[in-house]
């Protein structure tokens, strides 16, 4: 089962499994315990990893594997980077778990929020309800527009969720957190946002995007992009997929000013694989905001985080009052 709403800060930590594999798991948060904490993102392509510190300049990286060499791959990189009984973070990319806005019900208490709107999933969930697990994140008070108390209800296969905890413990790494995309972009969003005015940033990946808009430390707005790197760089297409790109942007940003009451951000940050292609101006004569890439200095860092372990890397990025999360 799912623990409810955690006693942490809304909402970095977004559930925890309480299954009989991880049922001592709240002792990991006890002071004394190992000083190293890794975030993963397991995807079908390999694995992206980031060890997190105090410092922002984290080391990070990417093992290319199959899933059938996942144990091996990260056992050696355990071993590699001496992550002996670290804890270890889980990073749920988009693809891994669907996210829903939903009224909340009146009288009930934190604790049991993800179970009484669990059963609202059923018609909404592209898989079996009985696989699910969800749990909920806080939906901005001044976006819901008159849609009464709404909250984020995220939901992830169960299976999925059980099998990657069973990695982490065959290649001796100790589970930690639970965590989704959305909040850990909202990490680095926030620190493009200092004075609360409003930030946003895509995250482009081989073939899908993610567009993340966020006010200070608070989440307002994550979308999918249907763009695909090889579309970008070939050039018969390239056109035309920026234009469907930029299209996508604007149509975020309009629901983002017309649906939420918000002031949309004078500028998006790009963070794409592909340095090569100029496509920030490329975006930015098709949209009414502009588009720059990134600016790793503005985040203390000299260098660019390698894009293929951004997730991975935000995920360990505490946000303000939140040091030695």
């Amino acid at each position: 089962m799912i623990k409810g709403p955690c006693e942490w800060p809304y909402f970095q930590r977004w559930f925890m499994i309480q299954t009989p594999l991880l049922e001592k798991i709240t002792a990991l948060f006890k002071p004394g315990g190992s000083t190293v904490r890794v975030s993963l993102e397991v995807r079908p392509d390999g694995i992206a990893w980031a060890v997190a510190g105090s410092s922002l300049a984290q080391p990070v990286g990417f093992a290319e594997c199959r899933p059938a060499h996942r144990v091996e791959v990260l056992r050696s990189l355990a071993d590699q980077k001496g992550w002996g009984n670290a804890v270890t973070d889980l990073v749920l990319p988009m693809e891994q778990y669907q996210v829903f806005q939903m009224e909340r019900p009146t009288g009930i208490e934190d604790s049991e929020l993800a179970d009484a709107l669990k059963w609202k999933l059923r018609d909404l969930l592209e898989f079996s309800p009985s696989d699910a697990i969800s749990d909920v994140f806080p939906f901005p008070a001044d976006a819901a527009r008159g849609r009464g108390e709404l909250v984020n209800v995220v939901a992830a296969r169960k299976s999925l969720l059980k099998d990657l905890v069973e990695l982490l413990q065959a290649s001796g790494l100790k589970p930690g957190r639970i965590d989704i995309a959305d909040l850990a972009l909202r990490n680095l969003v926030a620190r493009l946002d200092p004075e609360n005015k409003g930030a946003a940033l895509v995250h482009l990946r081989e073939n899908y995007g993610q567009m993340v808009i966020c006010r200070g430390q608070t989440l307002y707005l994550s979308r999918r992009l249907d763009v695909s790197a090889s579309g970008l760089r070939d050039a018969a297409r390239q056109e035309g997929v920026v234009q469907a790109l930029a299209l996508e942007l604007q149509r975020s940003l309009d629901y983002y000013e017309s649906q939420m009451g918000q002031v949309p951000p004078a500028t998006i940050r790009l963070v794409a694989s592909d340095s090569v292609l100029p496509l920030a101006s490329m975006l930015s004569s098709y949209l009414a905001v502009g588009v720059s890439d990134l600016d790793w200095t503005a985040v203390g860092l000299e260098s660019a985080v390698d894009s293929r372990c951004l997730t991975a890397w935000s995920a360990g990025l505490p946000l303000a009052g939140e040091a030695g999360k």
